[in-house]
């Protein structure tokens, strides 16, 4: 899901108000969620940036800061934590690209350690190094999820059922607020804020103690593979300190 949000793009022709249907009644969560969806398809791409709190084994309560972007076939993801209570432990922080496909991660020594058990040595050859994912890789799944619309458009709304909330006011625009259990990538209580007029398009969302603000819908950005990645294949197998690269 990343740059500055405090202000939602709404594009195209202004539909019906989220907060009544075409009928006497108010619209019901699943159809504000389908709608939702469809404007998020419409508009192309989309920045969030947001912050929230987590539990870390050994760490504890962590500040964890993400920034995303998102379009049709590419996107970007940066993640990085804070903790308040240790200042010699260094926690993970990673920055993930997509492009056609293509998944990058650039990352420090905790975070290879800690999301695919590498050990010391090879975490810190790779440290601060573009590494290649592939498709066929185990990570690969997870390094990828919502870095382009679909994948974020079908991940944040994932769950059974949808519960309409209260109409209120999010960063300056009048939203309804739909809560659910998400399921798959994005897991957990979930609540997204979505805008009442204009193009229904999701103004926040809270996906467990995280809050991210999304807006500059349908603003491109350049999304780039970078050049001289470690490859994933040789970074496991290989033990010597030069790795090779991609070109």
């Amino acid at each position: 899901m990343a740059a500055s949000f405090a202000v939602l793009v709404v594009l195209g022709a202004s539909g019906p108000a989220l907060a009544t249907s075409s009928s006497s009644g108010p619209k019901s969560a699943g159809l504000i969620v389908a709608e939702a969806r469809t404007a998020m398809l419409g508009a192309g791409s989309v920045s969030a940036h947001g912050r929230g709190t987590a539990t870390l084994p050994g760490v504890g309560k962590v500040v964890v800061v993400e920034t995303d972007y998102s379009d049709v076939t590419s996107g970007s993801q940066e993640v990085t934590m804070t903790s308040a209570t240790s200042t010699t432990t260094t926690l993970p922080s990673a920055t993930t690209l997509d492009v056609d496909g293509v998944v990058s991660v650039k990352a420090n020594s905790s975070f290879w350690t800690a999301t695919v058990g590498m050990g010391t040595v090879a975490a810190d050859q790779v440290a601060g190094r573009w590494v290649l994912i592939p498709p066929s890789s185990p990570a690969y799944p997870s390094a990828a999820a919502d870095l382009t619309m679909p994948s974020l458009t079908r991940d944040m709304f994932h769950a059974a059922s949808y519960h309409r909330g209260r109409v209120q006011t999010v960063d300056g625009h009048r939203v309804i607020a739909v809560s659910y259990t998400n399921t798959g990538n994005d897991s957990g209580p979930t609540t997204c804020f979505v805008a009442v007029d204009g193009s229904h398009l999701p103004v926040m969302v809270t996906i467990g103690g995280l809050s991210l603000h999304l807006g500059s819908w349908g603003k491109r950005q350049a999304v780039t593979v970078p050049i001289g990645t470690v490859p994933w294949p040789e970074l496991h197998s290989s033990t010597a300190s030069g790795l090779p690269v991609v070109a």
